[in-house]
């Protein structure tokens, strides 16, 4: 039996791998700080992140743990991307980059001091100029 090699990702081709490389560019990690984090190896979550392999669902939730999101909202990106079109991703909002950064250390935060900056933003936009 001739076994035939699987066909690389082409660039028009929108996988997982992607949306997780998007997303650690967007809080400017290295893979080695991601995959440290998630508890692997650069080479895999480069793998991963080129579509040569594919990501279980325990380590997808791992990998996403140390993006500071979820596998819900990675799957959410990745159905938006797809429904551009092939080729045609929807950029993410130009504030987007901003929002990962901010994420992490949102999250570290007690509730009241989320509820006094979701405050402070919300006068923000109301004062913009």
């Amino acid at each position: 039996m001739t076994k035939f090699p699987k066909p690389k990702p082409g660039p028009d081709d929108m996988h997982i791998g992607r949306i997780l490389k998007r997303r650690r560019d967007a809080r400017r990690e290295t893979l080695e700080d991601v995959a440290f984090d998630a508890g692997t190896d650069a080479s895999n979550l480069s793998r991963i992140e080129r579509g040569l392999q594919k990501p279980s669902v325990l380590f997808l939730g791992k990998i996403a743990e140390a993006l500071g999101t979820q596998v819900s909202s990675l799957y959410q990106e990745l159905e938006e991307s797809t429904e551009a079109g092939p080729g045609r991703a929807k950029p993410p909002p130009e504030w987007h980059a901003d929002l990962m950064r901010l994420q992490p250390h949102f999250k570290e935060l007690p509730e009241a001091k989320r509820a006094i900056l979701i405050d402070m933003a919300k006068m923000l936009k109301r004062h913009k100029k």
